[in-house]
């Protein structure tokens, strides 16, 4: 059963959100490679439990060798496509614009095939790892979940800018979870190496 928790939050003064807002956010604990090792090898009990932790554990390092090289893997379920993890590339501080263009260049009038090469190398590009969860994925998690529950609700304080020593002029959330403003103050779950319930269910070793 997924838990989710819904939350009251009473604003964010940096993002200029003054009025109160509802929104509701998984409540979710964080399982370490043992606890999916685990899994993989009830799904397959030809795959022992410390062979698939022993993949897992080297699966990033092996992921950011081929991402180094240009690849983009994509992880499936059956013929399905379920996870791409691939280098993300932008231009540096955002879209050049004619406006942004002319702040490289000023003897840009317009922006062509000719000089778009140029421009994006006075801006410079960012690197990032990507990892983006296709449909199927999402499929795949209601065939298989037994449904979602409301685990509770909690109203948030408002959140206000910082002072110049980094410190908020507000007290924390009533919970101590910080906020994340892309969500309107949603959950920041955390939590390391919990094995979830259920873990050591199925076929026991």
């Amino acid at each position: 059963m997924i838990q989710y928790k819904v939350c009251l939050n009473n604003g964010i003064e940096a993002f200029g959100i003054d009025q109160k807002t509802i929104t509701a956010n998984e409540d979710v604990q964080t399982c370490d490679e043992q606890a999916l090792a685990r899994e993989i090898s009830h799904e397959n009990p030809l795959i022992p439990e410390q062979v698939a932790k022993a993949v897992l554990e080297n699966f990033c390092k092996a992921a950011a060798n081929l991402m180094s090289m240009g690849f983009a893997i994509q992880l499936r379920n059956g013929n399905d496509v379920a996870l791409r993890i691939h280098p993300d590339i932008h231009v540096k501080g955002g879209n050049i614009n004619l406006s942004r263009a002319q702040e490289l260049d000023p003897t840009v009038t317009e922006l062509t095939v000719e000089n778009a090469g140029s421009l994006v190398d006075k801006a410079g590009v960012t690197l990032r790892a990507k990892a983006e969860c296709e449909p199927k994925f999402t499929d795949l998690l209601l065939s298989v979940s037994s449904g979602i529950n409301r685990k509770g609700v909690v109203e948030r304080a408002k959140v206000t800018r910082k002072d110049s020593n980094g410190s908020s002029l507000s007290p924390d959330s009533p919970d101590g979870e910080g906020t994340d403003p892309d969500n309107g103050g949603g959950d920041n779950n955390g939590g390391g190496g919990t094995t979830p319930p259920g873990g050591n269910t199925g076929n026991d070793d």
